[in-house]
């Protein structure tokens, strides 16, 4: 899936493929939201969720890798390291 093609699904469309197909780098809170970032392929997703309920907000979909620094300490590289 690229980027342009999964910007075209509708919202639950693409909620599906990322719980499906999406490799999960984790969450964070950003205000009233509690923001969960996936990857797909060769973009980023982050699923904004509206605090205390499990309704989606609304997702942002990016390719640039300078937005992945707030999630950057979740992520565990000991694995991928060793020998």
């Amino acid at each position: 899936m690229d980027f342009y093609k999964f910007r075209m699904l509708d919202k639950n469309e693409q909620i599906d493929l990322l719980y499906k197909e999406g490799i999960y780098i984790g969450k964070l809170k950003e205000g009233n939201s509690i923001v969960v970032l996936y990857q797909l392929d060769s973009f980023y997703v982050k699923i904004f969720y509206q605090k205390y309920r499990c309704y989606v907000n609304r997702l942002y979909c990016f390719t640039s890798t300078a937005l992945l620094e707030p999630f950057l300490d979740q992520v565990n590289v000991n694995d991928m390291v060793k020998c």
